[in-house]
């Protein structure tokens, strides 16, 4: 009896680590969090549970070709959408895929102007706006 409560409890604690990890992962959820919050910037340097080095975005129109020619690591992607990638090194490290359902609002992010984007670490402060009730817009703040 005293171990099926002790498996109960570790269960639980891993769970809950693992939700907070996946937290501190999604992008959108830390944009989202922040702006509900009042913050209406974000500094991805700070704000990701992760290590990183270079963060690109996608438009859905930049083709699969060209995606892995410029971050110089091929990986299979769907052919839709947007993307933000952030690498470490020569290896991805997070990826997230931003599908286009034209029936019901989806959860996203996007970078003004909606064209392809190369940050660096040392470079990633974002004003953010939002837009309707899922998305927000990313703008890039510049360094004076």
């Amino acid at each position: 009896m005293q171990y099926k409560f002790y498996n109960l409890v570790f269960v639980f604690l891993l769970l809950t680590i693992a939700s907070c990890n996946y937290f501190r992962s999604d992008v959108y959820n830390i944009v989202k969090h922040s702006y509900d919050n009042g913050i209406d910037t974000i500094d991805f340097r700070e704000a990701l549970g992760f290590d990183w080095d270079t963060m690109y975005w996608f438009p859905s129109n930049i083709s699969l070709e060209e995606i892995n020619s410029i971050i110089n690591i091929n990986m299979y992607w769907q052919d839709v959408g947007d993307r933000i990638i952030f690498v470490k090194g020569n290896q991805i490290v997070y990826y997230k895929e931003f599908f286009p359902y034209h029936e019901t609002p989806l959860k996203r992010i996007c970078f003004n102007p909606n064209s392809k984007h190369v940050i660096y670490k040392e470079d990633a402060s974002f004003l953010i706006e939002k837009h309707g009730n899922k998305l927000f817009v990313l703008s890039k703040i510049q360094k004076i």
